[in-house]
């Protein structure tokens, strides 16, 4: 076993009340890590936990044992992440792991003198007095004040557990009246970072103490950083009381129900939805085709009509957002496609991360100011005469790009020829001045619609550096993090209400993460029974996620509450087919045909229905309506010569294989079937030719036979003999080989 396998094993087995089990595995882990000290600890947690364990089953009253069960699950846990990181350390050299080894050997000797750069150049008298006797050479330049800056991200980044110096630094950090917002902004980003690459309770109560302090462009930084990281650790928020304590704290921040509901938004929104559409296709698709019968391949009867609209969505969910403006305002309307993470600007600006800029992690973070000495060059050139300062400040004030993004903006200008420069200076500038028109519509100082544009370019910022740093592959991406939005504590203490869940649901839904939006409806639909649309969409989720059954069962429970509605009857028929009920199926479609007879997929449907039924003739007077009706469907010829054959009408059949040969000469079902009207006509020689094409086609021999057998009913029922058909295949077989042979 791995070991990350071994780690998130040893949390589970924590969480599911196993300890014996996860201390055994913990034992493992200190074996390996070749830390033999902490065996002895492992020893007195054993111990507690056995002493526990005496006192539950002796009829014992403890009414302090609670808290010592949950000291104890406390302790293997953090034990469990002291090991996992040891042993990554010591077994890897990747490029993280080389600069927290570097970072820590430095830290002891250069942190004192971080500390004091920083508070020459900005600091209080509060954060001054740590360190009044260090030296300090010339630190006011603005290199060295960057240089210091970085060092200091890195530093509480890569630290584990925060020593009392650097929790002191960060509290001088947080409360200074006088440190620039986008330097506390850039701690607060080292410092989500470092609680969701390892746990400690201090850097959750530094976050909380960022929040409360309630600095513009800061607190929403660090109120993204909570979230993110309970979401990452819920099961052990209920472990720490002081964590649960600081969380109904928050009850009382202004507006926290929306706010959490906006973060959990934005978080939705810059999922990655490629992998959920790979899953349909790749796994649960092909896994609900294996029990299609073979008529299905052999005639294409579900593609007769590539664009199906009973596998649509009920076009009456549009309407839910208009219901919920709150929820999608000007501003997000603008970066949606931003915020799903396979953006237009993501594409651009992906290309535009390789300037020496972003070597230094801490830049992927840095709040985007014209005052940067980074951007100073770029901005204005005193040898020449372009001056880019008009449109830097209306990109600093701008929520339409992100921090990163504008950066890179900046930077590639410098490869820009002058005369174009200026050119583009001046489109831009007009567009910029259009965006920001519309952004002061909604942009009130303090209102929610600012808030939430923050959060939106934050987690912009986040999902470049999770999905475009060089070293992305080192860290445990926060937006493949699989959780369970209405599971999560701190959510269900901050927004106790249904309508903010609902909402998330709702977006879940849209952006196809159908098994997390089904969990959400499953538990909202226990206190509404009566709203058909929970139930459509609980069908519909589980249809998306290859449970048909439970599909069908809520489409019925839909179809009770409003019976007869066209777009549930196509669902339930739909269901049917690939349950392969398909007298249940024709019922559903009969049903719908009587509300659209002209539907031409519906029509194709009832054929396909037919045909399974063995009920040749109505098919074929199905799909003689189809081909009426839509004459430029060739796919419908397929079930018409199929059903004309197994009728006895062979020339029908065999004008329209012989059309459909024409299009597509090497369709070795098209041959095969051809090969059958040809033999059945009397005509063995010429339907040993088309079975040799249809295998050649076919390249599998055996695939051919198979498909063959299928259909040794349908050859006897027209006067082919069962001696007659296996001497065929051995003729065949021995055709095909000598082919094959002179080949090689």
């Amino acid at each position: 076993m791995g070991l990350d396998k071994t780690y998130q094993t040893v949390c589970r087995l924590v969480y599911r009340q196993r300890l014996s089990d996860a201390i055994v595995l913990l034992r493992q882990m200190t074996d390996k890590s070749g830390l033999d000290f902490l065996h002895e600890r492992i020893d007195e947690m054993q111990g507690a936990y056995s002493q526990l364990l005496k006192h539950t089953f002796s009829g014992v009253s403890d009414p302090e044992r609670e808290k010592v069960y949950n000291y104890i699950k406390r302790s293997l846990l953090e034990l469990a992440d002291q090991l996992r990181e040891n042993l990554s350390e010591s077994g890897a050299g990747g490029n993280t792991s080389l600069l927290k080894k570097e970072v820590n050997r430095r830290k002891g000797a250069e942190l004192n003198e971080a500390v004091q750069v920083l508070e020459k150049l900005s600091f209080d008298d509060e954060l001054a007095g740590l360190l009044k006797d260090v030296k300090v050479g010339d630190s006011e330049k603005a290199a060295d004040r960057d240089k210091t800056l970085a060092f200091i991200f890195q530093i509480v980044w890569l630290g584990d557990h925060y020593s009392d110096k650097e929790l002191k630094l960060l509290e001088a950090v947080c409360d200074s009246g006088k440190l620039h917002w986008h330097d506390k902004a850039l701690v607060v980003s080292a410092l989500t970072l470092s609680l969701l690459r390892y746990f400690d309770v201090n850097k959750f109560l530094m976050l909380f103490r960022f929040v409360h302090n309630r600095e513009e462009f800061v607190w929403e930084r660090a109120i993204i950083g909570l979230t993110l990281c309970f979401l990452k650790y819920n099961e052990r928020h209920r472990l720490y009381p002081t964590l649960v304590d600081k969380t109904m704290e928050l009850k009382s921040f202004p507006q926290i129900e929306q706010h959490i509901e906006a973060i959990l938004v934005q978080f939705t929104k810059s999922r990655e939805t490629e992998k959920v559409k790979k899953k349909w296709e790749m796994e649960i698709l092909p896994e609900i085709m294996k029990m299609r019968p073979g008529i299905e391949k052999k005639l294409d009867l579900d593609n007769i009509f590539s664009d199906d609209p009973e596998e649509e969505r009920n076009p009456d969910w549009e309407t839910f957002f208009e219901d919920a403006p709150d929820l999608l305002d000007k501003l997000q309307e603008l970066t949606e496609m931003q915020m799903d993470g396979m953006d237009v600007f993501i594409s651009a600006f992906s290309r535009l991360k390789h300037f020496p800029f972003f070597r230094e992690i801490s830049n992927w973070f840095i709040p985007f100011y014209q005052d940067n000495p980074a951007i100073q060059h770029v901005i204005k050139d005193p040898g020449k005469e372009f001056d880019l300062t008009p449109l830097v400040e209306k990109l600093e004030d701008t929520y339409f790009m992100c921090n990163s993004d504008k950066y890179s903006f900046c930077f590639n200008l410098q490869m820009v020829p002058d005369q174009q420069k200026t050119m583009m200076m001046n489109m831009l500038s007009a567009e910029m001045e259009n965006i920001s028109e519309l952004e002061k519509e909604d942009d009130l100082p303090g209102s929610l619609a600012r808030t939430k544009s923050i959060y939106t370019q934050y987690f912009q910022d986040l999902y470049r550096f999770y999905k475009l740093h060089p070293w992305r592959d080192e860290f445990d991406d926060v937006f493949d993090m699989e959780v369970d939005l209405h599971e999560t504590s701190f959510v269900k203490l901050l927004v106790p209400g249904g309508r903010t869940m609902r909402n998330i649901a709702e977006l879940l839904f849209d952006k196809k993460f159908y098994d997390d939006a089904l969990k959400i409806f499953l538990s909202i639909i226990r206190d509404d029974k009566s709203n058909i649309e929970l139930f459509e969409k609980i069908a519909f989720c589980y249809e998306k996620t290859g449970d048909l059954l439970k599909a069908y069962e809520y489409y019925q429970k839909a179809d009770l509450i409003d019976t007869g509605r066209l777009w549930i009857l196509k669902k339930l028929a739909w269901c049917c087919k690939y349950l392969n009920k398909w007298d249940e199926a024709l019922s559903y479609y009969r049903q719908a045909e009587k509300q659209d007879p002209e539907d031409m997929v519906l029509q194709a449907n009832i054929g396909q229905c037919l045909i399974h039924l063995e009920q040749y003739q109505e098919a074929l007077d199905c799909y003689f309506k189809v081909e009426v009706l839509a004459p430029e469907n060739h796919k419908i010829r397929r079930p018409l010569a199929w059903c004309s054959f197994l009728l006895g009408k062979f020339d029908t059949a065999a004008d329209y294989l012989q059309r459909l040969l024409a299009s597509d000469s090497e369709n070795h079902y098209d041959l095969m079937n051809l090969g059958h009207v040809k033999w059945c006509q009397g005509d063995p020689s010429a339907a040993f030719s088309l079975y040799v094409k249809s295998i050649l086609a076919w390249k599998s021999i055996k695939d051919f036979e198979a498909a063959f057998n299928e259909d040794r009913k349908h050859l006897a029922m027209h006067g082919i003999g069962d001696a007659g058909m296996d001497l065929m295949l051995d003729y065949l077989k021995l055709e095909v080989r000598s082919r094959q042979k002179k080949q090689n």
